[in-house]
């Protein structure tokens, strides 16, 4: 800022400044922890009635969907029309809608129709006073997983009832190795 005379004539400049660089670190710190978040999680965000405001190329990827084909749908979109008409489903978004968190294991459907298992926390996010108004889910796809152990229950159930008829007897019991790998195989 410069300084002036009576007459007008620019004296002296004085500088006033703020040190500026904690405030810079955090922003970057900040900035590059969601740019993680958003390299390694399927991200959506929802209005507090489950209306999708937009997803990141992870979640879109994961479900076969496009932003265009989501944006303005409702979240029973992914959801099977028997759940999303139940009042446990009702009763999820309103507590979501209450700035509830909630976490778990979710069955969710593709755009082709097929189940997607996800590892997810649906979390409101609170306004400068404090209220809710949207919801973001984080999300690990896990379907890969879970088909494993449903697949290894199911030999273990197997393998179990072919113990069983063994030790009454009878040796003619098999179980099927179709689709069955690795591990899961060797145990069948």
């Amino acid at each position: 800022n410069p300084i002036t005379d009576a007459r007008g004539r620019a004296v002296k400049v004085v500088e006033y400044a703020t040190d500026i660089t904690d405030q810079k670190l955090r922003n970057a710190d900040f900035e590059g922890q969601l740019a993680a978040i958003d390299k390694a999680q399927a991200i959506i965000e929802f209005d507090l009635d489950g209306t999708v405001r937009t997803a990141n190329d992870n979640f879109l990827r994961a479900l076969g969907y496009s932003l265009e084909e989501i944006r303005g749908r409702h979240h029973r979109t992914f959801v099977d029309a028997e759940a999303a008409a139940g009042e446990e489903y009702r009763a999820f978004w309103r507590k979501l809608g209450r700035g509830e968190f909630d976490s778990g294991l979710y069955k969710r459907l593709g755009k082709d129709g097929r189940a997607i298992w996800i590892q997810a926390s649906y979390n409101p996010i609170l306004d400068a006073s404090g209220r809710p108004y949207k919801v973001v889910k984080y999300a690990s796809d896990v379907t890969a997983q879970v088909l494993l152990a449903q697949q290894l229950k199911e030999a273990v159930t197997q393998s179990q009832e072919a113990v069983k008829l063994a030790i009454d007897g009878d040796l003619t019991r098999r179980i099927p190795l179709d689709g069955k790998t690795g591990e899961i195989e060797a145990l069948c």
